[in-house]
C-alpha cells in the first residue's frame, strides 16, 4: 500500500518536472536555455525508466535508462563545447587586439625617444 503511494508521488513529481522542462524548452529565450531544458528532460526520462525497472523488476528498462543517461551526457558536453568555442574565439580576438595595441604603444614610444629633447 505505502509502496504504491510512494510510486505515485514520485511519478507525479517526475511529471510536474517534465512539464516545467517542456515549458522551458518551448519558451526558452536563448538556445542555451533550450539545451539545458532538453538535458533536464533526458534526465527525467532516465530516472523514470530506472523507476519503472525497479517497479516492474525488468532489467531491460535499466539499459534504456543507461542509454538515455549517455545521450544526455554527450549532448551536455557538445553544448558546453559549442559555448566555449564562441568564448575562445572572442578570447583570441581580444588577445590579438591587445598585441596590436602593445605594438602600437611600443612604436609610438620609440618615436618619442628618437625625437630631440627640445622638440618634446
Amino acid at each position: 500500500m505505502i509502496d504504491q503511494i510512494l510510486i505515485g508521488v514520485a511519478g507525479l513529481m517526475l511529471a510536474v518536472a517534465a512539464v516545467f522542462a517542456l515549458v522551458r524548452l518551448a519558451k526558452g529565450p536563448t538556445s542555451l536555455d533550450r539545451g539545458v531544458a532538453s538535458d533536464v528532460l533526458l534526465v527525467i526520462l532516465a530516472v523514470a525508466a530506472a523507476g519503472y525497472a525497479l517497479w516492474a523488476d525488468t532489467p531491460m528498462a535499466l539499459v534504456v535508462s543507461l542509454a538515455l543517461s549517455l545521450l544526455g551526457f554527450t549532448s551536455a558536453v557538445g553544448l558546453a563545447r559549442l559555448i566555449t568555442a564562441t568564448t575562445a574565439q572572442e578570447r583570441r580576438f581580444r588577445e590579438a587586439e591587445a598585441r596590436a595595441y602593445a605594438a602600437r604603444a611600443q612604436r609610438e614610444g620609440r618615436e618619442q625617444r628618437e625625437q630631440p629633447e627640445e622638440e618634446r
